[in-house]
């Protein structure tokens, strides 16, 4: 009785399927396949690699984050503790870091991350750099103020240390930084960045004018920042400066395409920066393979994808290279699906964002990168 029970059972639920429910189930559709956007992250040094401890538990909080790619400061970044431009490996041509005397901080992170099939780039940046003064003082940057009176310049905060990016002899010396990292370690490849500067004033260092006079028919120490109708000479000194870090940057690629003619080489670079002095993307952009434009952590996530943001600004300029957004990885989980959705529908070409703080890496911003993977 029980199995004729059943069978009966069977047969009225088989009756009870009309056909629009039948023909609705069958061509239910399955779920659309989102693209994921694979996370890497940049690290400051100081701030997170005192030893190898802090390497291995950094390490392993990536490799459960989903962290694709870290780019590590092979020298100091910043100037918090007046120390910029030392480095965090055995080189030959510039001292450690304070603390970092026999701790190979980049070899660690090498070894270390591509055990969990984590790729390291040296992050390389070029002329915040107080280890460079301290070789030779006459390096560092100069700018001019209202009432034309030229002094070092030292930042927006007053205590940063920049050498003179025009000059030959510190472009000689930035270049060997990197020569000899790219000769010495197993990296994945090579960021640059460091080369935008906050105001259109600098460098007003003699070599620097001389050359800019040899193609340019007035003197920038004679100008007035301050009158609008010294505009177009205002925006012809930029320019100059814009092709001579592009011309830096071709130097530098042709550097480390000598030794390893297949390492990716990247800029990173704030390509909103109008007031100051950056880069010119579309003339150092085929000598690179990506470009990471900084992403202003007040804009909304359209200011990035849209047609008129970041990336297709980027993108204009690139000649159809690389561009992975640099986004601050304490944003909020509604912003995040937000730009990632924009991503996706306007700018479907982008399948990597970097996630960068200043600073140390918390556990909690490493887990918000985690999180973000899965949007």
């Amino acid at each position: 009785m029980k199995k004729i029970a059943y069978s009966l059972s069977a047969a009225l639920l088989a009756v009870s399927l009309l056909p629009w429910q039948s023909a609705n189930a069958a061509t239910t559709e399955a779920p659309v396949a989102v693209t994921p956007i694979a996370n890497e992250i940049t690290v400051q040094t100081e701030a997170n690699f005192k030893n190898a401890d802090d390497v291995n538990s950094f390490i392993i909080n990536a490799a459960r984050n989903h962290v694709s790619v870290i780019n590590m400061s092979v020298k100091q970044d910043s100037d918090v503790n007046g120390n910029s431009g030392y480095a965090f490996y055995d080189s030959k041509i510039v001292k450690e870091a304070p603390g970092y005397d026999g701790f190979d901080a980049l070899s660690t992170v090498i070894e270390q991350a591509h055990q969990y099939g984590i790729k390291v780039r040296a992050w390389i940046p070029q002329f915040q750099d107080k280890a460079a003064m301290d070789r030779n003082s006459t390096w560092q940057m100069r700018s001019i103020d209202d009432s034309g009176r030229i002094s070092t310049y030292t930042g927006q905060n007053g205590s940063q240390y920049y050498v003179n990016p025009f000059e030959q002899d510190v472009q000689n010396y930035e270049r060997s930084i990197v020569k000899e990292v790219v000769t010495n370690y197993n990296i994945d490849g090579v960021v640059l960045s460091g080369m935008d500067f906050d105001t259109n004033r600098v460098d007003m260092n003699t070599n620097t004018i001389t050359s800019f006079r040899a193609t340019n028919n007035f003197d920038p120490k004679k100008l007035d920042f301050t009158k609008s109708d010294n505009a177009n000479k205002v925006a012809q000194w930029n320019s100059w400066k814009a092709d001579q870090l592009a011309a830096y940057i071709k130097e530098t690629s042709n550097d480390i395409r000598a030794i390893k003619p297949a390492l990716p080489i990247g800029v990173q670079t704030d390509v909103t920066n109008t007031e100051g002095t950056s880069p010119n993307v579309a003339a150092f952009s085929a000598s690179v393979d990506f470009i990471m434009p900084v992403v202003a952590s007040d804009l909304t996530a359209e200011a990035v994808y849209g047609k008129d943001g970041i990336v297709a600004t980027t993108e204009a300029q690139a000649n159809g290279k690389t561009v992975i957004p640099v986004l601050n990885p304490d944003l909020s989980t509604s912003h995040v699906v937000d730009l990632y959705n924009g991503l996706r529908t306007e700018q479907p070409e982008i399948t990597t964002v970097n996630y960068t703080t200043i600073g140390q890496y918390t556990n909690a911003l490493l887990g918000n990168v985690g999180l973000n993977a899965g949007y």
